[in-house]
């Protein structure tokens, strides 16, 4: 007895130390690729292009033709001017957009304010606009939420938060560096930083202390946005982030949704890009802020060319890309009588019909930005279709099929 006593406690403990290894993949059924057997998201998750409207809120006071950030912070609405204007934050009435209070900071000028970000106590202002990318002089000035009097129009002195990247070895003036910095947010007595890349339209993510001193900033991780991102934030639970940005090429203007993340570690999860209206209808999209878990205010500043847009705040609602979703039948047992080879495919991939299905399919090949780069059909009575992949530049693509049961996914690989 007691032989059997110690094996099944010998059991027990191999149990707990070695646990059942886990399933990396998408965890998220609203993806392409969605795989209901993932219990770790690997970040892998792709999704259909996303378009949506952005509704008016309201048009902005004129005192803030330039805004250039915004922040939502014990039920006020922050934002100010960007560079070369005066060292002013702007309290506004987020249903008529008009400004209820000006804070002077005392004691720093505007260079090139950019985000603001907030904490119980504080407000960050990023002073680290840097269009040319030769700036030596980086900061974020800290203003006590508790040094703001009741006034229409008061001053305050502000703390700074030096920095400079670890990665930058020339300040020589240039229109293709990766050194401007537009976006931040506070987590977790840190701020957040998220590049706004002109050499490569990517985004770099950096961390520096919430603390007044002088710091070298710490690179965390890099993600190709395909543009310019303006603006960042977290919303209160730290559940959701968000990455405002535009093309100055083409005008498009997106927004990046970042879940499922663990930590801080924010673009280890998911990326969901949503396309918004073009700049030449909603101006140069500059400020974000979470206003709760999922609703966001979006601000613009004025343009007049080619046409005039004014100032302006928006509303998005974001729940139906942030809230958890639950699993739906369109990705579980819809693959199933369909087989999809060679993966890797060089030259062609063969969808084929294996039993139980008949019905037309619709091939669509994306690549990990969502851009379809084939489709294709097989129709009912055909048992097959080869995709030609040969022109197809080697890297990794979801090929998408629909069916009249459902949608499923599969990652393929062109070498």
């Amino acid at each position: 007895m007691k032989n059997l006593t110690l094996l099944l406690l010998l059991l027990v403990l191999c149990a707990a130390h070695f646990p059942a290894r886990a399933q990396r993949g998408c965890r998220d059924p609203r993806a392409t690729n969605y795989n209901p057997a993932a219990t770790v998201n690997d970040g892998s998750c792709q999704y259909a292009t996303t378009t949506s409207p952005l509704p008016l809120r309201a048009p902005l006071d004129a005192a803030v033709p330039e805004t250039s950030g915004l922040q939502y912070s014990d039920q006020k609405l922050w934002t100010f001017n960007d560079s070369g204007n005066p060292p002013v934050l702007f309290q506004v009435d987020s249903v008529s957009g008009n400004v209820v209070q000006q804070v002077t900071v005392s004691n720093f000028p505007n260079v090139d304010w950019e985000d603001i970000a907030a904490d119980a106590q504080y407000l960050y202002v990023g002073d680290c606009g840097n269009n040319s990318g030769n700036r030596q002089n980086l900061k974020i000035l800290r203003v006590a939420k508790a040094a703001i009097g009741p006034g229409a129009a008061v001053s305050v002195a502000a703390q700074a938060i030096h920095f400079s990247y670890p990665d930058q070895t020339s300040f020589t003036p240039s229109n293709t560096h990766n050194f401007d910095c537009e976006a931040f947010f506070y987590f977790n007595d840190s701020l957040h930083l998220f590049t706004k890349n002109r050499g490569d339209l990517q985004t770099k993510y950096y961390t520096v202390p919430a603390q007044p001193g002088t710091y070298v900033a710490h690179f965390k991780a890099r993600f190709n946005v395909n543009g310019l991102i303006t603006a960042a934030d977290l919303n209160a639970a730290g559940t959701g982030a968000a990455l405002l940005g535009y093309n100055t090429s083409t005008g498009a203007t997106f927004l990046w949704l970042l879940s499922d993340f663990a930590g801080t570690r924010f673009l280890a999860g998911n990326k969901r890009r949503i396309e918004l209206p073009n700049a030449l209808f909603i101006g140069q999209a500059e400020g974000l802020c979470f206003i709760d878990n999922y609703r966001v205010f979006v601000s613009n500043e004025r343009i007049s060319s080619p046409f005039t847009v004014p100032q302006r705040l928006y509303a998005l609602n974001t729940r139906p890309w942030l809230a958890p979703a639950l699993p739906t039948a369109t990705s579980a047992g819809v693959g199933a009588g369909i087989s999809i080879a060679p993966n890797p495919a060089r030259h062609a991939l063969r969808i084929a019909r294996t039993g139980g299905s008949s019905g037309a399919l619709e091939l669509a090949l994306q690549d990990l930005q969502g851009r379809i780069v084939l489709t294709a059909q097989l129709l009912p009575g055909r048992e097959f279709h080869d995709l030609d992949v040969s022109q197809v530049s080697a890297g990794v693509y979801v090929l998408q099929v629909t069916s009249p049961a459902g949608r499923f996914s599969r990652k393929i690989e062109i070498p």
